[in-house]
């Protein structure tokens, strides 16, 4: 337990660990919500402002009101009227900007659409929207004038009216698609490698050419196991709680969504740490000065990342692809099985890819603790 402290409360005060391992992926994070948190509103199709000629013609057309009005309601509308009392001074709105055009209705029937060319080109789909509305509009009045709409009992004439749906909306995934949660998943994989850090040091502190105490020790009665474990595990504590902070600032404050999957995203997090210490163990444990493994461990982090998504579309068009054609790559890369077992749970709402995730994570982690163990067994006094 004293080894254990002792591990602790030296890696907390690394500033250069708490650094690259807590503040960098903060700093990233919130880059992210900059650059891509209205990522998803650039998808969403706005209403097309119109000036709408509510005249005396328009009152007397058959529907007219009641579809301007239906095209203007529900969480998505599709049309934003304006109301003016003549064609006059709907002219001169239009013409100060900010309106695709007008409606009004015709004296003989039916309603017509003023585009303005002049600030919305004839390439503008706004003007495909107001279009197609009106053409659903012009069809139904048609059918009604053919079919002689006064004689029609109120019921017939009422489904006439209607649209008929044959078919029901089926979302695929348990949430809504989403293209900006893919660069927080990603952000929270290098995090977890960026991790390392912590393990790293630990472990490269427990060498005996590094410190008077690490010599002694090394001398001991005690092996190097004995202060291995402790070391990594607090590493392992530092870095879930590390994980965790980042989780809750992109949950809360940022308001990521993670799909309501909280517990599930704990395990993932707990299996992502204990992965990144893993490797840190391991990198520690290497023959080498501190200032090539730090090398060395960044440049892992930024390179396996590259698989999981962080940097672009590119990113995650390569990461997609070589996960395709070789999955086991993806198996063996922490950082695209930490993004793998956080999107799966946003996406299907299950545990079940997931799970296969965190088995990928614990057998990278068993194997790399293996090999910090083999490093670290005690050597004879002339090797040390």
């Amino acid at each position: 337990m004293h080894a254990f402290s002792y591990a602790l409360k030296t890696m907390a005060r690394d500033k250069s660990v708490a650094f690259w391992s807590v503040a960098f992926p903060l700093v990233l994070t919130t880059l992210f919500y900059f650059a891509f948190g209205s990522l998803d509103d650039s998808y969403r199709a706005e209403p097309v402002g119109i000036v709408v000629v509510d005249d005396s013609f328009y009152r007397a057309a058959p529907g007219l009101a009641a579809t301007i009005t239906s095209a203007a309601e529900g969480d998505q509308p599709w049309l934003e009227p304006v109301h003016v009392g003549s064609a006059a001074e709907a002219e001169r709105l239009v013409a100060g900007g900010g309106y695709y055009g007008y409606v009004a209705a015709e004296p003989a029937g039916g309603a017509s659409y003023h585009r303005d060319w002049r600030s919305y080109n004839e390439m503008d789909p706004g003007h495909e929207t107001v279009a197609a509305v009106l053409d659903a509009y012009l069809k139904n009045a048609s059918l009604f004038a053919e079919l002689g709409a006064g004689a029609l009992e109120p019921a017939v004439a009422a489904a006439l009216a209607e649209t008929p749906t044959f078919s029901e909306p089926v979302r695929l995934t348990a949430n809504p698609p989403s293209d900006s949660v893919r660069y927080f998943y990603a952000a929270l994989g290098f995090a977890a490698l960026m991790m390392c850090n912590f393990a790293m040091q630990g472990v490269h502190r427990l060498k005996a050419n590094q410190s008077a105490l690490a010599a002694r020790r090394s001398l001991g009665a005690r092996g190097g196991l004995s202060f291995a474990a402790p070391t990594l595990g607090a590493a392992w504590l530092l870095s879930f709680g590390t994980l965790m902070l980042g989780y809750l600032y992109m949950r809360f404050p940022l308001r990521v969504d993670f799909g309501g999957q909280d517990l599930a995203i704990i395990a993932t997090l707990l299996a992502a740490a204990l992965t990144g210490t893993a490797v840190g163990g391991a990198i520690g444990s290497l023959p080498l000065p501190i200032g090539a493994l730090s090398g060395i461990s960044a440049t892992m982090a930024c390179v396996l990342s590259l698989f999981a998504g962080l940097y672009g579309p590119g990113s995650q068009a390569l990461g997609d692809a070589v996960t395709r054609a070789a999955p086991w790559a993806g198996w063996i890369n922490p950082a695209r099985e930490t993004y793998d077992a956080l999107f799966s749970l946003y996406c299907y709402g299950t545990f079940n890819r997931a799970a296969a995730a965190l088995v990928h994570l614990a057998a990278v982690a068993l194997v790399l603790f293996a090999v910090t163990a083999l490093t670290l067994r005690r050597t004879r006094y002339e090797h040390l």
